[in-house]
């Protein structure tokens, strides 16, 4: 049971990341997408960096090798919380831009 608990909550927690890098343009889907894709293809690299940094600590702290899903938590965990700012700054972004001149 305690497996299964732990893919579920590993499965949720890709969800909320793919979430919240989706980038959304109301009534364009080929450009929310592109836009997705192009994030993540610039995001991505930090988080990766971020994790591995973190995963290297830890393991020289501990007693080895982390699991494969702990590793994969601490990437997702990392992912939600860069992806909310840039999220923020995204929206604050374009927001301005429709209401500047």
């Amino acid at each position: 049971m305690e497996k299964i608990k732990e893919k579920i909550t590993l499965v949720l927690l890709a969800a909320v990341y793919l979430l919240c890098a989706f980038r959304y343009y109301p009534g364009r889907l080929q450009e929310s997408l592109l836009e997705t894709a192009s994030h993540f293809l610039v995001a991505a690299p930090f988080t990766v960096g971020a994790t591995i940094l973190i995963v290297a600590v830890l393991q020289r702290l501990g007693d080895g090798r982390l699991p494969w899903d702990r590793m994969l938590r601490i990437f997702l965990g990392l992912g939600i919380t860069f992806e909310f700012f840039f999220g923020l700054y995204h929206y604050l972004a374009t927001h301005q831009a429709a209401v500047l001149p």
